[in-house]
């Protein structure tokens, strides 16, 4: 279980409505378990798991207008009771600065119990590399163009190079120079790598 925390970084007059719009997608989500309001321009949502959370980490940084925290609480030693949404809500809560920028992604595994501490060893190695595999991700997602955006949104819908092309209206070369231009290869190696570094976070909890 993961919870994202999603802080609105951008400069719309209409954010609330805009912000809660997002929200309310969200919710309706197979990614999503549950989606909590934070104030106006804030939100945070639970993922069951690493595929739902780097799902949604993915459609947020595509978005373009929030920052990021991702937190969940490792088992303890001991083997007691597994965290809590709560827990894990109050990790994500804590990963993200005042001062992070829109497209940045922090990770914060804490251990279980009060106080909201920080796990040591190998779960404070893997936030790192979560994080930094979100930071990759998010500059190719960055420098896409909206003719990228919607290349990738097709193949990312299922669509095969050809049928995308087709929608489109343009040949399959240049649905496929498209495609390289908007890096659409590195962003699955990035999503892999994403997904693959929350999946041993995950394995902390068990």
């Amino acid at each position: 279980m993961f919870a994202v925390y999603a802080a609105y970084r951008g400069r719309s007059q209409r954010r609330g409505e805009y912000v809660r719009d997002v929200a309310a997608a969200l919710e309706q989500s197979s990614m999503v378990d549950s989606v909590e309001m934070k104030g106006i321009d804030d939100f945070v949502c639970i993922a069951p798991g690493p595929d739902e959370a780097g799902g949604l980490v993915l459609s947020l940084l595509q978005a373009g207008d929030f920052a990021l925290g991702i937190g969940t609480v490792v088992s303890d030693v001991d083997g007691d009771a597994p965290s809590s949404a709560a827990e894990a809500i109050g990790a994500a809560t804590r990963a993200v600065q005042r001062s992070q920028r829109a497209g940045a992604v922090s990770v914060r595994i804490e251990k279980p119990g009060p106080g909201g501490v920080i796990a040591p060893g190998l779960a404070a190695e893997v936030a790192q590399d979560i994080a930094a595999a979100f930071t990759l991700l998010a500059h190719v997602l960055a420098r896409r163009t909206k003719e990228g955006r919607e290349a990738t949104a097709l193949l990312r819908a299922g669509h095969l190079q050809a049928e995308a092309a087709e929608i489109v209206g343009i040949s399959k070369q240049a649905m496929s120079q498209r495609l390289a231009a908007a890096g659409w290869h590195a962003e699955q190696a990035g999503w892999t790598l994403a997904v693959h570094m929350l999946a041993r976070a995950d394995e902390l909890r068990n």
